[in-house]
């Protein structure tokens, strides 16, 4: 009887199973409205911005009002606008009757012909065309920060460097960003936000063709992009809150600070694409 030879043999490797990492899209489809638009979401909004709209904001009517029809026009009591009864009238003043009362001449009124006009107590470093800020102004309210900005301006000189020369902004007031977008994330107008992008669809009635209509920053592709983005994130913290963007828009423009002068500022604007533009508008 022959005894059979045991083989030996490497165990078979292990095998490596696929990470896979599947994300569930709760899509959403609405009707379509009495224009043929729709709304189709990735995502299900957790609400409807729109719901909370009043037929008074999406319409203008009060704007063509006359001034007989206003009646909930709220008159502030003199010096308003102005810091001292002094100033009001002269304002007053210059503002009724002839036209040809310059801003040149109301100084010299001030310097030359008004001799009881106390100038350390009333009206103090007063020029008609600025008056200095009080010391209670909102820009030292509400959080505000002041520091100095030094910026990169070219020039046509020859700089090594290639940043132009550099000037400095003294006094520059500003607020931190994550502040105001908790502040706005948490007052009364975040039910007008739209958490959620969505793709516009508008159906031809003649053909049944769907178009994509593009009129919101919530609309469009990019913002649709970036909020899947952030939804495929892992969260390990345990917060069940959810995951949005905030769409910060910022401009700048000239602004005069005093109706009679010429002194300007350049304040930075900051609107949130969440919100509507005509709300904004």
């Amino acid at each position: 009887m022959l005894k059979s030879s045991r083989l030996t043999a490497n165990p078979p490797a292990a095998t490596t199973i696929p990470h896979i990492i599947l994300h569930v899209f709760n899509s959403f489809h609405s009707a379509f409205n009495v224009f043929g638009i729709a709304q189709e979401y990735r995502h299900c909004p957790s609400y409807d911005p729109d719901s909370f709209l009043s037929p008074n904001e999406l319409s203008d009517a009060k704007s063509h009002m006359t001034v007989d029809h206003c009646t909930d026009t709220i008159f502030m009591p003199p010096p308003w606008l102005f810091q001292t009864m002094s100033v009001w009238r002269l304002m007053t003043w210059m503002l009724m009757g002839s036209k040809q009362k310059s801003i040149t001449e109301v100084n010299r009124l001030i310097s030359s012909v008004i001799t009881h006009f106390n100038a350390h107590t009333e009206l103090k470093w007063f020029d008609a065309s600025e008056e200095d800020l009080w010391s209670d102004h909102i820009f030292h309210k509400d959080g505000w920060m002041e520091t100095s900005v030094s910026i990169e301006v070219p020039t046509h000189d020859c700089n090594p460097d290639g940043n132009g020369q550099t000037f400095t902004v003294p006094s520059f007031s500003y607020h931190k960003l994550t502040t105001v977008i908790k502040t706005a994330f948490s007052s009364h107008t975040l039910r007008f936000f739209h958490l959620a992008p969505f793709q516009c669809v508008w159906q031809s009635p003649v053909t049944g063709k769907e178009q994509w209509l593009y009129d919101e920053l919530y609309t469009s592709d990019a913002w649709i992009k970036a909020h899947d983005e952030v939804q495929k994130q892992r969260h390990d913290d345990g917060c069940t809150l959810e995951q949005v963007i905030a769409g910060l828009m910022l401009s700048s423009d000239a602004m005069h600070l005093t109706q009679f002068g010429h002194a300007l500022a350049w304040p930075v604007y900051l609107f949130f694409g969440n919100q509507s533009k005509y709300m904004q508008a």
